[in-house]
């Protein structure tokens, strides 16, 4: 597999030191290097590009902005000498965040996170939507499993008292069992559709989970077979309340008698 790469930065030394490092790395493929974000939008039209190096400050379009503007994105690596881009980067599905001086270690690092990535879209491409969830409309009806495509020949069955949460990979999901996962092409929001609302509840924009398979609540998080999962603060007041509904004795925000609060008390929703 050849990742086709794109360098976009203002400073000509720091793109002479990535492509010195893309030459190092076999399976990477330097296509282009720009100056500004406006001379990128016309390789990104006429060439395949896999994977982009980009510069936050750039004159006239920053590379925050730039992201901004495009429709469809190759994987990008945020290249910077500052650090407070990084929330903006991740809010942006940026794969990677590298601070300058860059080293090759660290460069490395992100392009193998990349790959794995894009291993993963690739194999995921190869079953079509509509095959990822066969009968999937049956748990509206009271069925207590489903039936998902994991490869081109295999269609197994997976009960939902066995999901413990699922998990959103961008245009993909992983479900995830207690001894293994299966990812498929498909919407996070779309499939919630279909789980029962009683069993499952959505704790962040990325994260759907068992609430059955709840183990404990700590801070923000929630426990489930030893991982911790993050409660986003649009989803803690309705998640709270369910686990008020299942609760004995813990009321949000209200101290103990001792003036502090109990071990079991949950903190008012933010």
């Amino acid at each position: 597999m050849t990742i086709r790469c794109l360098i976009i930065d203002d400073e000509f030394l720091a793109r002479q030191l990535l492509e010195g490092y893309i030459q190092k790395v076999p399976f990477l493929e330097l296509v282009g290097q720009c100056e500004s974000a406006f001379e990128a939008m016309q390789i990104l039209q006429d060439e395949k590009i896999d994977l982009m190096f980009l510069d936050v400050n750039m004159p006239e379009l920053s590379g925050i902005n730039f992201i901004r503007t495009l429709k469809h994105k190759p994987e990008i690596i945020i290249t910077t000498a500052y650090s407070e881009h990084a929330l903006e980067g991740y809010q942006l599905d940026v794969m990677e965040y590298l601070l300058k001086p860059i080293y090759f270690e660290r460069f490395m690092q992100a392009i193998n996170k990349v790959r794995d990535m894009i291993c993963m879209k690739a194999k995921a491409r190869e079953v079509e939507r509509k095959d990822d969830i066969a009968e999937v409309s049956r748990i509206s009806k009271g069925e207590d499993y489903l039936f998902i495509k994991t490869g081109t020949q295999m269609i197994v069955k997976v009960y939902l008292n066995d999901i413990l949460y699922i998990e959103s990979l961008h245009e993909y999901v992983r479900i995830w069992l207690r001894d293994e996962s299966h990812t498929i092409y498909h919407s996070l929001k779309s499939l919630l559709e279909f789980l029962p609302g009683n069993q499952f509840i959505q704790i962040h924009r990325s994260s759907i989970v068992n609430f059955h398979k709840v183990e404990a609540i700590e801070g923000n998080c929630v426990k489930i077979n030893g991982q911790s999962i993050s409660i986003g603060k649009n989803y803690r007041d309705e998640f709270l309340n369910r686990v008020k509904s299942k609760s004995i004795g813990i009321q949000p925000g209200k101290p103990s008698p001792r003036g502090n609060d109990e071990p079991g008390d949950i903190p008012a929703a933010e």
